[in-house]
């Protein structure tokens, strides 16, 4: 209820702010969307970019992947229960009781405070999964792998268009330009790449895929979630028949797939020690194109990046159009209106990637486990009050709101 009270002003302002002489006029949706969209020349060390539908959202450094930053790829459905302590049953898991404590003049029993292992496993799981991590690998006119860092690139640009849901990005290196289309499918959860570049077709860009130990036993996993290098506590194995290309990622008794699809590519395992495998495009074309699927079974038929491309566009495009729309910017005269549009236009976005999936995350979305990770209600709770508030249609499909502002006294 206090979070809810925390909205309650900002709608109120919002219901002061509008003026019903303009009720029903015409807005330039479009225009309105893509004057925020979020724009980046390096990448920030907390926050990713991101591209997802609710139940899926990739995290991207200014590479567009993660070439760099190991942001995460989470999902609604992506859990698993780590081992339970050593000793400890499922009948004890059963039998636990927290502490007694008298609330209003009764005694209340909580599901803290028991004082064994089993407090913490219960705290701990299930656990939110970080599926992998998908980045560039660089290499010489040798073919050599070369380590860089993100300040071997120059003059790096990074656009998401709110309105396509499609991030752009461009960087040179070594004096060559690259530019990467990243995008994330609507319909089921697969992120597709387009990297254009002369060092493609060179052979001197390749793509990696590595996986991550996951379990509960951080109460924050922010701003990365998993751990690199406990390599031993899983395993992964590569699966290519000819029909399609998989990596099974098992962690404990849950199992992750990883699909491939895209343009002529080989695929290796970097080395039998560690989970990373490197996708070398076998084409003579300054473009490559591949997509990643993700999910509880291998998928045969692993939508192509262009398809995943247009699924964004179509769904986004939709979402703007189809849904109830605020827009106190344009003709005010009030000089807090840019700043409060700004703040509607991507609390949007973000809210679509991150909370409208089946289970709902913490608050921190798909972005991290910035809190324990199981399913929390207050955020879609609150947030859904406040857009049924302010982003209801009416018969006609117009906003019911006026798109002008009140000029403040």
């Amino acid at each position: 209820m206090r979070g809810l009270l925390i909205f309650l002003p900002l709608y109120t302002l919002l219901v002061f702010l509008y003026t019903p002489s303009s009720r029903g006029q015409v807005i330039d949706r479009r225009s309105v969307v893509n004057r925020y969209n979020p724009t980046r020349n390096a990448s920030s060390l907390s926050t990713p970019m991101q591209v997802g539908n609710g139940n899926f959202a990739f995290g991207a450094d200014i590479t567009g992947m993660q070439t760099f930053q190991p942001f995460a790829i989470m999902s609604s459905w992506g859990w698993k229960n780590d081992s339970l302590p050593p000793g400890k049953t499922v009948q004890d898991v059963e039998q636990y009781r927290g502490v007694s404590w008298l609330n209003h003049g009764r005694t209340v029993l909580y599901d803290f405070g028991g004082g064994n292992p089993i407090e913490q496993w219960l705290i701990s799981n299930p656990n939110r999964v970080n599926l992998g991590r998908i980045g560039l690998v660089f290499g010489d006119s040798k073919g050599q792998t070369l380590t860089i860092t993100e300040n071997d690139l120059s003059d790096a640009s990074q656009e998401l268009e709110l309105w396509t849901g499609i991030l752009t990005s461009n960087f040179t290196f070594d004096g060559v330009p690259v530019m990467v289309r990243t995008a994330s499918a609507q319909l089921d959860d697969t992120v597709a790449f387009t990297v254009v570049s002369s060092l493609v077709e060179d052979g001197r860009i390749a793509i990696f895929i590595d996986f991550p130990w996951n379990d509960g036993k951080t109460k924050f996993s922010a701003p990365f979630v998993g751990n690199w290098n406990a390599t031993s506590n899983h395993t992964t194995t590569l699966t290519t028949n000819g029909i399609s290309t998989y990596i099974a990622h098992e962690l404990d008794s849950s199992v992750f797939m990883t699909s491939l699809n895209g343009d002529g590519f080989s695929i290796s395992r970097d080395s039998p020690n560690l989970h990373r495998y490197s996708i070398h495009p076998s084409g003579d074309s300054s473009s490559f194109s591949f997509s990643a699927a993700f999910g509880l079974e291998p998928k045969l038929d692993v939508q192509a990046a262009q398809q995943v491309m247009q699924s964004s566009v179509n769904e986004w495009e939709k979402f703007w159009e189809q849904s109830g729309f605020i827009d106190v910017f344009t003709d005010s005269t009030d000089p807090r209106a840019d700043e409060l549009q700004r703040r509607i236009i991507l609390s949007r976005y973000l809210m679509r990637v991150n909370e409208a999936g089946d289970t709902p995350p913490q608050e921190s979305g798909l972005v991290n486990d910035g809190w324990v990770s199981g399913v929390r209600m207050t955020v879609p709770s609150i947030s859904s009050f406040f857009l049924i508030c302010i982003y209801s249609n009416d018969s006609t499909g117009k906003s019911i709101f006026s798109s002008k502002v009140i000029p403040s006294n």
